[in-house]
């Protein structure tokens, strides 16, 4: 069973969902920025501030998919209780790099959440426009 894990995770779309947990966070929070920053004229035009919580908003949604594919890849990488003998050693690297990774865009997805929500403060706070 280890070794079906380990081929499953060294196969790509395993390791796009473990690179996408562990780069989501901090892409989706520099697009953030930059595109609230390129947002600010046009709301300052309109007097609507509505758009800068929504980007916000839709950043922590995509950081939260990041999240459940993290925790998806490391609920499936986890080793079952009881295993039998161990496996030849590159699938054991394999399956706990994978582990690390899933625990990495865990960790990663959490932090940059919190550092979204850490700039939306000042949206709030401030006016824009000003």
């Amino acid at each position: 069973m280890r070794i079906d894990r380990a081929r499953r995770e060294a196969s790509p779309a395993g390791i796009a969902a473990l690179w996408v947990g562990v780069l989501a966070g901090p892409v989706v929070w520099a697009a953030d920025l930059v595109a609230g920053y390129a947002l600010v004229a046009w709301t300052c035009g309109h007097h609507r501030t509505a758009p800068l919580h929504l980007l916000s908003f839709a950043a922590l949604l995509l950081i939260g998919l990041a999240a459940w594919i993290s925790s998806r890849a490391a609920m499936l990488t986890r080793e079952p209780a009881g295993a039998a003998a161990r496996e030849i050693a590159r699938d054991e690297r394999t399956a706990e790099r994978a582990q690390f990774m899933a625990r990495l865009g865990l960790a990663s997805s959490a932090l940059f959440a919190i550092v979204v929500v850490a700039t939306e403060i000042p949206r709030w706070v401030f006016d824009a426009c000003r």
